[in-house]
């Protein structure tokens, strides 16, 4: 049988959950304490913590920044160093440029005149009189007065036309489309077959098609418009080996005409000069224009 129990049991009962709730309250408090404590320690500690995280990424952005400016401040320095050069360097290859530029517009400009240009020498002009006749009249007169009416119509045609001496110096490597030299044959009365013209190339021409061609145009132009025959037999080394042939430029067709004789000739040569010059001219274009003979 259960005995009940006694007034003093209860009150020690009452007594030790006393004690058990002020226990676990104190236990309670010194929880919240230690973490009180805790926290004002992580918050004592957390400016330190702070200051020794960002000190070194700020360490390093200023590093880095620092070493860029190292860095461009050297490139700056080579490079004012070798301005000068680099200038010197790029106005001579510029100057270069230029100069080879213009090299190739005035060759191209000078192919272009050569094209269209044509030398006239005027036989013995500047050098001697040539044939002379009884009352005065000279070779190298009469040659003078056909070369610049040649040179004359040939302008009206558009062309560049040099009229040059005997031994002019601009024959030396002379380049042009064309030469000729203009010359008459002898004033002395030597028979009744001493009249008609002549033409000739170099015998060893350097272009010997071109200068075929050249010859066979004169040669025919010449006479259908002069009436003149071509005096065949009468064409001498003078003609054939004359100087003016090894001068120019290769290039250049050259040939050396006779317009007649001085003597049986003479009134066509020296009373109708126009018709012994359109008949050069005539001949001329022939070659020019690359028409049958």
């Amino acid at each position: 049988m259960k005995r009940a129990p006694t007034h003093k049991h209860a009150k020690d009962q009452r007594v030790q959950r006393s004690n058990i709730r002020r226990a676990q309250a104190a236990g309670k408090s010194r929880a919240r304490a230690q973490l009180q404590q805790v926290a004002a320690a992580s918050a004592a500690d957390a400016p330190e913590h702070e200051t020794a995280a960002v000190f070194p990424r700020a360490a390093r952005r200023w590093f880095i920044g620092l070493t860029l400016v190292i860095a461009l401040a050297g490139v700056a320095i080579i490079a004012l160093q070798n301005a000068p050069r680099w200038l010197s360097a790029a106005m001579q290859s510029q100057a270069t440029a230029d100069a080879a530029l213009l090299e190739a517009t005035r060759n191209a400009a000078v192919a272009t005149q050569d094209a269209t240009r044509i030398g006239i020498v005027s036989g013995h002009r500047g050098h001697d009189s040539g044939a002379v006749c009884d009352d005065g009249l000279t070779e190298a007169s009469l040659n003078f007065v056909h070369a610049t009416r040649v040179a004359e119509v040939l302008r009206a045609e558009g062309y560049i036309v040099d009229v040059l001496d005997e031994f002019d110096p601009r024959l030396r490597g002379y380049r042009a489309r064309v030469l000729l030299s203009i010359h008459a044959d002898s004033c002395a009365r030597i028979n009744d077959l001493a009249t008609g013209f002549k033409v000739a190339r170099a015998v060893h021409s350097r272009a010997p098609d071109e200068a075929d061609r050249l010859v066979a145009c004169l040669t025919a132009r010449y006479r259908a418009h002069t009436g003149l025959r071509f005096h065949t037999n009468t064409v001498t080394r003078d003609m054939t080996q004359y100087h003016a042939f090894d001068e120019v430029a290769p290039e250049t067709p050259a040939a050396i005409i006779e317009t007649g004789f001085m003597y049986l000739d003479r009134p066509l040569l020296e009373g109708r000069p126009e018709v012994v010059a359109q008949g050069i001219v005539e001949g001329l274009l022939c070659f020019l224009r690359s028409e049958a003979s």
